[in-house]
């Protein structure tokens, strides 16, 4: 027997408001419009069919896509997090001089993670204990942790960028690139396909992602904190554990693609993860998520990635756009897609 108190909606409205809905039209544009410009420009073949083309923008959006879950938890919860990029640097350097003093690679893994989760636990500890806003805090640890990591490594090794291969064992067959936990952690060509690792992790936490947004009672707890917080308190979500939390997985991330970059590349860089907490962002907003919480979902923070991604690699295969245009692109999908999520969103509220 049905609840005549609850309001039937048809699958039309249901689809209309889904915060996807954007960034499902946005991603079909993206597509459309660099397929037809490689066409003119004859480079289609080089961009959507050659495997190196391919790799370039999926393995971008991977990489923006993992920043761009953590992104987009935390705005549905009502937070934001700009110290994501830093972290990356952070992470790779601190992975990178544990290796240099003779650490084990599978504990400097660990160790890296549990100092980064403690730096998420932090930053969501003063967020939800002062008051401040998230942005002013997480943009305080920007800093923070892009001078700490320099710092570490220029006065305990005194340099900037550190080269870890002496430190990783070549695989048994022999050679020196990928290492033998390139293999074990990275993904060492996983599956006969020639991405790196973050496609793969990438992969399976937007499975896991949404599956806990979607259907568990922490999903819930994400949304109701973003939504009403008081109103939340009120019927027990714990706001504050789940929104430290939500810094924790964030921090996190940025661990994992810092862990990553080091293993993939050789060596930590103090400029690495630079303004990528702007494009996860970017991506999140285009992919649906509400800049004042409540609203969004995973996966629509996981088209946006990729159309940031297709946007950014397909423009150098357009030789008659500049390159610089990118940006204004991109600044102009953020702020439609921001104008059209506070639509749906309106649409949503009305019923």
């Amino acid at each position: 027997m049905e609840d005549e108190r609850l309001r039937k909606v048809s699958s039309l409205q249901s689809f209309v408001s889904r915060p996807e809905l954007g960034s499902v039209f946005g991603l079909a544009i993206i597509v459309v419009t660099f397929m037809s410009l490689t066409t003119v420009s004859g480079t289609f073949s080089a961009m959507w069919t050659n495997p190196i083309g391919i790799q370039a923008w999926v393995e971008l959006a991977a990489f923006v896509g993992i920043l761009a879950i953590g992104a987009s938890l935390l705005m549905i919860a009502g937070e934001f997090d700009l110290s994501m990029g830093a972290n990356i640097a952070l992470a790779g350097h601190s992975f990178a001089l544990l290796l240099t003093f003779g650490v084990p690679v599978l504990p400097a893994i660990l160790i890296t993670f549990i100092e980064l989760a403690f730096l998420g636990f932090i930053m969501g500890t003063i967020v939800v204990r002062t008051g401040l806003p998230s942005f002013i805090v997480t943009l305080g640890f920007w800093f923070a942790s892009r001078g700490f990591a320099v710092f570490l490594s220029q006065t305990l090794v005194n340099q900037s960028r550190l080269s870890v291969k002496p430190y990783l064992k070549p695989p048994a067959g022999g050679g020196e690139d990928p290492t033998l936990i390139d293999n074990i952690f990275a993904f060492d060509k996983a599956f006969g396909l020639p991405f790196d690792a973050e496609v793969y992790y990438f992969a399976i936490l937007v499975i896991i992602t949404a599956f806990m947004l979607h259907r568990t009672r922490f999903g819930n707890w994400i949304y109701a904190s973003g939504g009403d917080a008081q109103a939340a308190r009120a019927v027990g979500v714990p706001v504050n554990r789940v929104k430290i939390s939500l810094f924790m997985i964030s921090t996190c991330l940025a661990c994992l693609l810092g862990v990553l970059t080091v293993m993939t590349s050789g060596a930590s860089d103090p400029k690495a993860g630079d303004f990528r907490e702007l494009h996860a962002i970017a991506a999140a907003v285009i992919g649906g998520c509400a800049l004042m919480g409540g609203y969004g979902s995973v996966i629509g923070a996981v088209l946006g990635a990729f159309i940031f991604a297709i946007a950014s690699r397909g423009i150098n295969f357009v030789p008659f756009i500049d390159n610089n245009l990118f940006r204004v692109m991109l600044g102009m999908m953020v702020l439609g897609a921001a104008l059209l999520n506070q639509f749906l969103r309106n649409r949503v509220l009305r019923g």
